[in-house]
């Protein structure tokens, strides 16, 4: 099973709205095939490896999988039939699915096949892996990361809107990292046309990943640079301001969409939306130990709060000096930051 999750996590960055899912194929002690689950779309980790092995000694075979095997017609055949069909004789599953289309029913199409099947091997691992995945399927919305650098005293560009570069290399870098786990990108019209961002993902590995574009604006479409996002994978979506009036309208946007997970890049007005909406599950603030002072522009525009005990406390969930930046990961109470880097 632990071979079986190092293929899963092959897939990073590429699967999602579909979990990440990696199988081995086992007989007599020895390794037959392994498979992952490369893209959205293309074939399951099981028929992977089916595909691979050799046919004649399939028959017999142990399965290992990191997701319980899907029962049902999607853009691809369910597992289940080409797991009955190759013969094989004993399923080890780690995490159970949460899709409902699958949770319980495909261990139960199994075994009544006369196939043993063994489960919630190296579950907390394998549940680790697809933890956006799986928030997704339970709470029918994205898992949603607020993305920011700021001075100390939180400030996230100068009164002419100079912002780079706050953050250093490093925490560039490591912003690229989240990048590469994430399905979208959030941002302000504003924040395009001064910035002109490409908004890809530029970590080693990953510059082919696919990044989903919400540009946030009132018009029709943004005037930035469309040539910067010409050459990335990825969709672009104007998000219109009626969807902000109710942000379960929002919500049900990015359900219809298929958008799991959401990384909230700016500007103000945008990172005071979420925040005030209650949206956000989890902060990563990077800060350079300075000061731009009062005509500095706020990560945060929310006013009025008059006592201290007003205010929306978040829970520290680690913190991490970057050479001469600091990390701080702040989730709200009740949250737990699904994201381990």
């Amino acid at each position: 099973m632990s071979i079986a999750l190092e293929e899963a996590k092959k897939g990073w960055g590429f699967t999602s709205p579909n979990p990440m899912v990696g199988a081995v194929l086992v007989k007599n002690d020895k390794i037959l095939a392994r498979g992952y689950h490369q893209a959205w779309g293309q074939e399951h980790a099981e028929v992977m490896a089916i595909q691979k092995a050799n046919k004649a000694q399939l028959s017999g075979s142990t399965l290992y999988v990191t997701l319980e095997p899907c029962c049902h017609f999607g853009k691809t055949p369910p597992c289940t039939a080409a797991i009955i069909k190759a013969g094989i004789k004993t399923v080890v599953i780690a995490s159970y699915d949460e899709d409902n289309r699958v949770k319980n029913k495909s261990t139960q199409i199994l075994r009544q096949k006369g196939i043993s099947v063994i489960t919630e091997v190296l579950k907390e691992e394998a549940d680790q892996l697809n933890s956006i995945y799986f928030y997704y399927k339970k709470k029918s919305r994205p898992y949603i990361i607020l993305k920011a650098a700021c001075t100390l005293d939180g400030k996230i560009a100068t009164r002419n809107r100079e912002s780079k570069w706050i953050s250093n290399d490093l925490s560039r870098e490591r912003v690229h990292f989240l990048r590469s786990r994430i399905k979208a990108i959030a941002i302000g019209k504003k924040t395009v046309n001064i910035d002109q961002p490409h908004l890809n993902c530029r970590y080693p590995g990953f510059q082919n990943k696919p990044v989903d574009k919400l540009i946030f604006t009132k018009t029709s479409f943004y005037q930035g640079n469309q040539t910067n996002f010409a050459s990335h994978t990825g969709k672009i979506y104007t998000i219109d301001p009626s969807l902000t009036q109710n942000p379960q309208d929002f919500l049900d946007f990015c359900l219809e969409k298929e958008i799991d997970s959401i990384l909230v890049e700016g500007g103000s007005w945008l990172y005071t939306w979420f925040l005030e909406k209650h949206l956000v599950n989890c902060l990563y603030l990077f800060y350079k130990p300075a000061f731009l002072g009062n005509d500095g522009i706020s990560v945060s525009q929310v006013s009025g709060i008059q006592s201290i005990s007003k205010l929306k406390e978040f829970h520290i969930h680690k913190t991490e000096k970057l050479e001469n930046n600091f990390l701080v990961v702040c989730v709200p109470e009740g949250e737990k930051c699904l994201l381990e880097l």
